[in-house]
This record gives C-alpha cells, structure tokens and sequence, in this order.
C-alpha cells in the first residue's frame, strides 16, 4: 500500500508533469516516426523518407547492380589525409579554427607563432612552400571532399542554375601527378597521424584534426553489394531487425534519463522537510529501511512507465511489419535494452540524488549531476565510446551492432557497477536517514549557518 501511496503522490505532482513533458519533447523530437519511416521506405521503394543515409531503409534487402548501397565508414588513409589536408589549409588561411570542446561550437584564433606552427605541419605534408600554399590551384583537392564543397574547382553549372560534382574516388586521389598541382601526401600515414596530434593540440580540444573526427568526415565509402548484404543479414537475423530500433531509441532516451530523475528526487525529499512531514514521519511506525526503499522503487518505477510506455510507438509497427513479411523480430527487444542499458543510468541518478538530499537537505544534488551530466555528454562520442565510468552509452545509428557486441563486456561491467553503486547509494541513504530519526544527527543548525540563503531561496521557490 505504501508503493501505490508514493506512487499516486509522485505521478499526480507538477515536477512529474514537467518530467513528463521534457521527456515527450525529446523523444518527439529525436526518435518519433522513425521505425514507421524505415518500414515505408521498405514498402515504397523511396530513399528520401528512410532515416539512414544513402541506398534506402534498412529493412531492404539489397539488390544486384543497384545504384547505390549507402554508405559506410571505412578507414581508407588517402581520402583521410586528403581531407584533413584539405580542411586544415582552408582554417590556417583564415586563420579561425572551429573546435567544439563541449559539444558547442567555439573559434579558435591562433598567435603568430601558432600559425607558423601549423604551417610547418601543412609544409610537411603537402611538400609546398608558404608562397604554394597562399596560391593554390582551383582543383588542388577534390571539388567534393568529405563536408568540404569547393565552388569553381571542377564543377559544371547546369541550366537550372545548380551545381554538379565528379566526385573524386580512391584511384583519383592515389594517381602519381604533379604534387605541386593536386595533392598528393608527402608523409605516411602513421606520420600524417603523429602531425594531425600535433595541430590538435596546438588549436584546442574538440577541433576537427583527432582521428576520430577525420574518419567521421572524411572516411565515408560507397558500400559494395557484399557489404550491404552482410548488413542487411545482421539486421535481419542477428539484431533481428526490432533490435536495431530498440538500441537507437535508447540512445536518445539515455540523455534524459542522465538528468531528470535527479529532480523528482530531491523536489520529492525536500518537500517532506518543506511540509513539515519530517515529524510525522519520525512518530509513524514505519521502519525507515522500508520508507527510503519503498520510495526510492517508487521513483524508478514512476520514471521508467513512461520509457516503457514510448516504446511502443516502435514496437507496434514493428509487429505488423513482421506479420506482413513473415521476418521474426525479436518481441522482447525494447524490454530487454531498456533494462540493461536505460534502468541503471536511472537507478545512480535517482539515488544519487536520494543520498545527497537526505545527507544536506538541500538541492546540491541538482548541480552536481547536472556537472555529471554535462562533462558525460561532451566527453564521449555518438557511437563506440563506452567507458567503465560512462553514464550514458551512446549509439547513434540503426546499424553498427558490431560496435555494440565488441564493448559488451565493458557495458555490462559499467551497467552492473552503476547499479550496485545506486544499492550502496540507497543504503548509506538509509543509514544517515534512520540516524536523523532517532536525533543522533543534528545538521539543522549547520546547514542554517552555512546554506541557509540558498535553502531559504530554493524554498520559497517551491512554495511559490
């Protein structure tokens, strides 16, 4: 009876409405349609509404002599280094380099001896002097490298008033011309490697120049039929297909769930302190083992109805593709991954919270898992960055279940530490609780003298 009672207060509260409606905002935005488009895509043979980049929905089996077959990354080093190259030169000419340290975007303007550093990196790998570099051909690179478009160098200008690329491939950008005329690297590949360190750490965290950003931009490659097919085979029948959208869906979800909760469980402690319940619950007979237990499942369960709940906005269509197609999807899919790779995340941050509210009896717990929260989403990457520290794991693609498999060990040992984490949290939760209660801890006059002003601002704030 105490689950339902906290739960009923927590559902019908107007921080849960707000939690609520952030939550249905985000996945609105970032993850509604996006299975129905994949299976229309499927069914109406149309590229333009499939959610993925080239060569239609992942649903669809490949077929021979097809024009396209999307896109793949692939580490080929000559368009790497041709593209770095390429984007480095255009940013020293400027002289304005954009980094995003924080995942936000910020210029980076270099000091003269800066500049001739990365001019020596750009001397190195193109074999040009200064003089080459300030006056390069038109078609020195490619008209179409990577994200870089370069207008008047090599384009034709339709009638319509639009403009079409030949785009460069592997044999083009590797041919033995003149270096001075197109660029042809003068450094291996290990050394472009060491140089691209280098002109990193010269411009800042978070510039175009780490590996990881150059594969990403630049080491996209057409897939052949084999490669598709082998894509499609593993969506088919190893992700068996409701996989792949369980794991997108949760990657979008996992942002919220990092930050939220955090909310309803300090509003929901300090309220008790606010209403003056402190009292009353100290003189009911309930074992505070039970109270902090009882509201602490509460709160998850109050959080993660409304994730169960989304899912099934996939889910759903899902079922009638594979009755229309005979394809088995795997109908516990959504479920599984919500509870090993979402419920975790919630547990630490909700007992977190719990822990610290029930420790200060004051908010402090907001601004130190919005830190948390913060340094998390800029420090790792969309896809195939997990740590054993990672809060939220990230996998920003329908495909890819090879990056998931190969770190799966290391996600469960993250998964399995947060979530033992969050029971010792809730168990220290319950120990400094059960000492308030019996008066062996006193803090009320400490927190006075040394938070007061922002307890007493939080706190009108409530009851306003």
């Amino acid at each position: 009876m105490l689950f339902f009672k906290e739960v009923k207060k927590i559902c019908f509260s107007l921080v849960y409405v707000l939690f609520i409606g952030l939550l249905l905002f985000s996945w609105h935005d970032n993850f509604y349609g996006v299975t129905s488009k994949e299976i229309s895509a499927l069914q109406e043979n149309d590229t333009s509404i499939s959610s993925e980049l080239a060569g239609g929905s992942i649903l669809k089996k490949p077929e021979k002599e097809a024009e396209s077959y999307g896109m793949k990354n692939k580490e080929v080093p000559e368009k790497i280094m041709c593209g770095g190259t390429d984007m480095l030169i255009i940013e020293y000419l400027k002289n304005s380099y954009a980094t995003y340290p924080f995942t936000y975007y910020k210029e980076v303007v270099l000091n003269e001896d800066e500049q001739k550093e990365i001019l020596d990196i750009i001397k190195k790998i193109t074999g040009l002097n200064e003089q080459q570099i300030n006056n390069l051909p038109d078609d020195y690179f490619p008209a179409v490298n990577g994200n870089i478009i370069h207008f008047g160098s090599g384009e034709e200008q339709s009638k319509s008033g639009t403009f079409s690329f030949e785009m460069g491939n592997d044999e083009d950008i590797t041919t033995n011309n003149d270096y001075t005329k197109h660029f042809i690297a003068q450094v291996s590949y290990e050394e472009f490697q060491e140089l691209m360190k280098k002109a990193e750490n010269i411009i800042g965290r978070g510039s175009n120049y780490s590996m990881e950003m150059l594969s990403e931009y630049y080491g996209l490659s057409e897939m052949t039929y084999e490669e598709a097919m082998d894509e499609y085979n593993k969506t088919i029948y190893d992700d068996k297909v409701s996989v792949a959208f369980a794991r997108l869906f949760c990657d979008y979800l996992t942002r919220d769930l990092g930050l939220y909760p955090v909310f309803l469980a300090v509003i929901f402690w300090l309220k008790d302190r606010r209403n003056r319940m402190n009292e009353l619950i100290d003189c009911k007979q309930i074992g505070t083992t039970k109270l902090v237990t009882v509201r602490f499942l509460a709160m998850l369960f109050a959080v993660m109805l409304p994730i169960i709940i989304l899912s099934f906005e996939s889910f759903i269509p899902l079922i009638k593709f594979s009755a229309d197609t005979g394809i088995a999807i795997d109908m516990f899919a959504f479920l599984k991954y919500i509870i090993w790779w979402l419920l975790p995340t919630a547990m630490i941050v909700t007992s977190l919270g719990m822990f610290l509210t029930i420790l200060t009896s004051t908010p402090i717990a907001i601004l130190i898992q919005f830190a948390w929260w913060f340094i998390d989403t800029s420090m790792t990457a969309l896809s195939g960055d997990t740590k054993i520290f990672t809060l939220m794991i990230r996998h920003n693609l329908l495909r890819g279940s090879e990056i998931i498999n190969q770190d799966f060990t290391l996600i469960c040992l993250s998964r399995t530490l947060f979530a033992i984490l969050s029971f010792v949290l809730a168990g220290l939760s319950i120990a400094i609780y059960n000492r308030k209660r019996g008066g062996e801890l006193n803090y009320d006059y400490f927190l006075q003298k040394h938070f007061g002003f922002f307890k007493n601002r939080f706190s009108s704030r409530l009851q306003k």
